[in-house]
């Protein structure tokens, strides 16, 4: 039978940010999986293929099952082995949300085509990470039979994270994330070489509220200022002001609030903008448009 929606909205209308983290065969999607378990102090749920391969410390698991691992800082570990339909309906059955929701991809899937299950209900896109391996690259994109699938996952990317970067010299790392930039203008590249990274990839789109953003360590050259909303916002005029920034920004969030008391999620992430009408479960204090900016942009040019 084809997957059926349920008709109730979990967790009183609160929607849980999903992450996607895609990446070719190979690429050390399971490895970031298992790195973002041991630093996070949020409990978080992870869906993957094997629940057997998260490698964690058996001092943090609270209980296994075939396809369950129950961590002791209420993080959950769910198999896939019976399709993404249920297991979004295991978590929808618990009582109390994860913070998080991330989902590792088979290593030949194309996250933009799973990226529709973040409107799933209970849930909403957080951000795409694609993880790519810099010793494989160039012998991926050489590959005729490989090529498609591995840039069709960097162009969806919100954000791509470089694997294996110990295994080149300098100059090669850097032909790596230009090929990267050339194929994803604008999405952040970062190198997996330091733990704030890793913490940093569940902040992408909207898990927490703006005043708890921490520093954007997570890009290379940044600038980061705050924009003012329209003064009577709505969807049309929130939209206008995203087309209005400029193309250096890679990450922006804000709440507005328009005169009647309705909220708006407003966000970019990477080349992804969004206006999101909250829930009254979601309803937060309104906040300028806080806005990230590459190459290091001052505030004149956050705005065309």
């Amino acid at each position: 039978m084809p997957y059926q929606e349920p008709d109730f909205l979990p967790w009183d209308g609160r929607r849980v940010p999903l992450t996607l983290i895609g990446g070719y065969l190979g690429a050390g999607k399971t490895t970031l999986v298992n790195e973002l378990l041991a630093r996070t102090a949020r409990p978080i749920a992870v869906l993957v293929n094997d629940v057997g391969t998260v490698n964690v410390d058996a001092a943090l698991i609270r209980r296994r099952g075939a396809d369950t691992i129950e961590f002791t800082d209420g993080c959950v570990c769910c198999s896939l082995s019976d399709g993404l339909g249920a297991a979004f309906d295991r978590l929808r059955a618990r009582p109390v949300p994860p913070e998080h929701v991330v989902l590792e991809l088979s290593g030949v899937a194309e996250p933009i085509r799973v990226a529709p299950w973040g409107r799933s209900a209970g849930f909403r896109l957080d951000g795409i990470v694609v993880v790519v391996d810099a010793e494989q690259l160039a012998h991926q994109l050489a590959d005729d039979l490989v090529a498609t699938a591995v840039t069709t996952q960097i162009t969806s990317a919100d954000l791509v994270m470089v694997s294996k970067a110990d295994l080149v010299s300098t100059s090669r790392l850097e032909t790596v994330r230009a090929v990267i930039a050339d194929l994803a203008t604008g999405t952040p590249i970062v190198t997996a070489d330091s733990g704030f990274v890793y913490a940093g990839l569940l902040d992408l789109g909207g898990g927490r509220m703006v005043d708890d953003i921490p520093p954007p360590t997570l890009f290379d050259v940044h600038t980061v200022t705050t924009v003012p909303f329209p003064p009577e916002p709505d969807e049309p005029s929130l939209h206008r002001l995203l087309d209005g920034l400029d193309a250096a920004v890679v990450r922006a969030k804000g709440v507005a609030e328009a005169d009647d008391g309705a909220q708006y999620l407003v966000q970019v992430v990477g080349r992804r903008r969004s206006v999101e009408a909250l829930p009254p479960a979601e309803r937060t204090s309104p906040t300028e448009l806080v806005v990230i900016s590459l190459d290091g942009s001052d505030r004149s040019s956050v705005i065309r």
